[in-house]
């Protein structure tokens, strides 16, 4: 039998977080409450504070606000570089088409 991942929301990473950082408990105590387990919590605390040090999360979604900006532009700007390039290639298949027209 298979094991089926938990699947968090950004919210509840994010109150998880915030009951260590802003709150003061300890890591056991909020993974106890909580239901998760401790190394989960501390993933989360490293993948945030790096992120709120300008770090881009290396895979997943980012937990800041910044970061997942930082992560919806990227992918907007590889779309749109991808867009570019199929045109810039169209416009030349059709440049070359019309010139043999004028043969």
């Amino acid at each position: 039998m298979t094991n089926k991942r938990n699947q968090y929301t950004r919210e509840f990473k994010l109150e998880a977080i915030s009951l260590v950082t802003d709150h003061n408990r300890s890591i056991p105590d909020v993974s106890d409450s909580l239901g998760i387990g401790k190394s989960t919590l501390q993933k989360w605390l490293s993948q945030y504070r790096q992120e709120m040090g300008g770090q881009a999360p290396k895979v997943g979604n980012a937990l800041t606000d910044e970061q997942r900006e930082l992560q919806e532009l990227r992918k907007q700007v590889k779309r749109l570089t991808m867009e570019r390039d199929i045109l810039k290639k169209a416009s030349a298949l059709l440049a070359l088409d019309s010139l043999s027209d004028y043969r």
